[in-house]
């Protein structure tokens, strides 16, 4: 079976290339699955497509795979496999028309009656989980999410969805309405004043400005925790500030901590109570229960074949966009 998979070769250089996969005769343990809709990261992806790939620690260089939000069904599975020919699955693979899964390979049920576009955000939205995770976020405590891009507005989402007391903190009035319209109490301007008197328990810094990483600072209160899940100062010249400066982390006990790990390790509950595969299957039941509705964050569906236009859209900058998805069916 030939399959479209996108590669970049470099900066701005994606492209579709054809490879075959084993899709008549699925090995023991294994299943096809075929894309119905993946989505687009307006940090990693983009970052990767303004050929900034090696920015992250480990990862790889051109020419490289693309995307790492998957969706798609069953077609086709082998003796003794996990998974039924017609159920639908999350992945973490590329953007691609079709894949040969392994039985190792993490694959996540997306339940019937959750919307497949608004599924394919779901990784997206555990980062922002696992980030609230890894600062011991308590129910009911004030939670600002600084930076609205579409890992933002799904933190804003998830946040609310876990009992959370949200503030949005944007620099576009679509991005700060989109995010109250996802739970978010309110939505403040970027460098407002009012950031001072948020007092937030818990601060989530997805975006990479060092301006927004003043916000951070600033919304947290004295004793606050701030859970960095995007890059301070990435493609941005030294600040000309300390980012550790005592009036802050001395005089306002501030912890920051790097964040967005889930363990992949298969465990037990009583061993890792919040795995990947479990952090994805409770963003699954929350979206089914209807508290998630990821879906409405989505503002661009396209097919697949007009990949780069939403690429090129997201180098612009444009505020306008907030989740693109890509749909293989057409």
């Amino acid at each position: 079976m030939r399959i479209q998979k996108a590669m970049l070769f470099g900066a701005r250089d994606l492209r579709f290339v054809e490879e075959e996969i084993e899709a008549s005769r699925p090995g023991i343990g294994e299943v096809v699955v075929t894309a119905e809709i993946t989505a687009l990261s307006t940090g990693t992806d983009l970052g990767n497509y303004e050929g900034r790939s090696t920015e992250v620690p480990g990862a790889p260089d051109y020419p490289r795979s693309v995307g790492y939000s998957h969706v798609g069904t069953v077609t086709a599975a082998g003796q003794g496999a996990e998974w039924k020919v017609g159920e639908r699955v999350f992945s973490t693979r590329p953007h691609q028309s079709a894949y040969l899964a392994g039985a190792g390979e993490l694959l996540v049920s997306v339940p019937e009656g959750v919307d497949p576009a608004g599924a394919s955000l779901a990784y997206l939205t555990q980062l922002g989980m696992a980030g609230m995770r890894q600062a011991r976020y308590e129910a009911g405590e004030r939670v600002a999410v600084i930076g609205l891009g579409v890992i933002g507005l799904c933190t804003v989402a998830v946040a609310a969805a876990m009992g959370a007391r949200v503030t949005a903190i944007g620099n576009s009035p679509f991005r700060n309405a989109l995010a109250t319209a996802m739970g978010a109490g309110a939505a403040i301007t970027s460098g407002d004043a009012e950031v001072e008197n948020l007092k937030s328990d818990l601060v989530v810094l997805t975006a990479n400005p060092w301006a927004a990483y003043r916000d951070a600072i600033a919304a947290a209160r004295h004793g606050g925790r701030i859970s960095i899940l995007g890059f301070p100062g990435r493609a941005q010249a030294p600040p000309g500030f300390n980012p550790l400066d005592a009036s802050w982390l001395y005089a306002k006990q501030l912890t920051l901590m790097g964040s967005g790990f889930s363990p992949r390790t298969a465990a037990e509950p009583h061993e890792v109570a919040f795995n990947l595969r479990r952090n994805l299957e409770l963003i699954f039941d929350y979206m089914r229960s209807g508290r998630l509705p990821l879906e409405r964050i989505i503002t661009h569906r396209m097919p697949w074949r007009e990949m780069r236009d939403a690429y090129d859209l997201a180098l612009g900058r444009s505020k306008e966009m907030a989740a693109a998805v890509f749909e293989w069916g057409i």
